[in-house]
């Protein structure tokens, strides 16, 4: 599910809603799209358990990070 807010109001009550929606809904989500990024969460959450050999390939064969993709892993 992708969230978007629309406000009048202040960026902060954007933000402070969508905090709240996601901590009812955070029982029932598993993972995440990594087309999809979200504030806050942690690459784990897109790659589960093969977060440690993508790091491990990501190391070896672009330790200049010239392919990063906005996850910092």
């Amino acid at each position: 599910m992708q969230w978007y807010v629309e406000t009048s109001g202040s960026p902060s009550e954007a933000t402070s809603w969508l905090n709240t929606a996601h901590q009812a809904v955070r029982a029932y989500s598993v993972g995440g799209y990594v087309n999809y990024l979200e504030v806050n969460q942690p690459p784990a959450r897109y790659f589960g358990p093969n977060l440690s050999r993508l790091s491990a390939v990501r190391q070896k064969y672009d330790p200049s990070r010239v392919m990063f993709s906005g996850l910092n892993f």
